[in-house]
């Protein structure tokens, strides 16, 4: 795996995914991306998950929107969520929604309604299956987009009878992993002082 995914999990490489096609089918939006939960990671994956990524992504474009909401689409497989006791979490983080309130915010000019409506668009909320061992991508219904939020390739959201899994248990490719980013971190660091050694050094010859 390149460094390239590393800038895809960033989000920027996939920030440019606003799809625009025919109001028939479903669009992509991944500007609500949420990256502060530890449950859900898009990096640090084998080379095929990224391949099943976009080939989901590619599905979603060609999808009528109607297929996603009454959840019969035969190879994304969409489900609604937040709708059982079964989830580790029952609704998008608020600042989600506040997002998606500024938005809105500019058609009501009235916060509290905007507020209202942004409760009730991100509560269209839906999971797309990218395949049985590659997990789900989570988001909402909103005109005729299918907003990104989650990234869940350990099936963190409904782990089920199984515990949620760590992006360290998860993460399989080496460069990605929190201890790899530690010790080259401290690389780093024993290498300015290495440095700031020789350059001192240097200064007193």
């Amino acid at each position: 795996m390149d460094v390239r995914c590393y800038y895809i999990a960033q989000g920027f490489v996939i920030a440019g995914f606003g799809y625009s096609f025919s109001r028939l089918n479903s669009r992509i939006q991944v500007e609500f991306i949420d990256w502060s939960a530890d449950e859900f990671f898009f990096h640090g994956m084998e080379e095929s998950y990224y391949q099943k990524f976009f080939s989901c992504l590619s599905e979603i474009k060609r999808a009528k929107e109607k297929e996603i909401t009454q959840q019969i689409h035969p190879s994304l497989s969409p489900k609604s969520i937040f709708n059982t006791e079964t989830a580790i979490k029952d609704s998008f983080p608020e600042e989600v929604i506040s997002k998606l309130q500024e938005k809105l915010f500019v058609q009501t000019r009235d916060r509290d309604e905007a507020w209202s409506q942004a409760e009730e668009i991100a509560s269209r909320a839906f999971e797309i299956s990218l395949s049985k061992n590659y997990g789900r991508i989570h988001g909402f219904i909103w005109n005729n987009t299918f907003n990104i939020v989650w990234f869940d390739p350990a099936h963190n959201l409904y782990p089920m009878k199984s515990n949620v899994k760590t992006h360290k248990e998860v993460a399989s490719v080496r460069c990605f992993s929190p201890d790899e980013v530690k010790r080259l971190q401290e690389v780093i660091k024993e290498l300015q002082e290495e440095n700031a050694e020789l350059y001192e050094a240097f200064a007193e010859s």
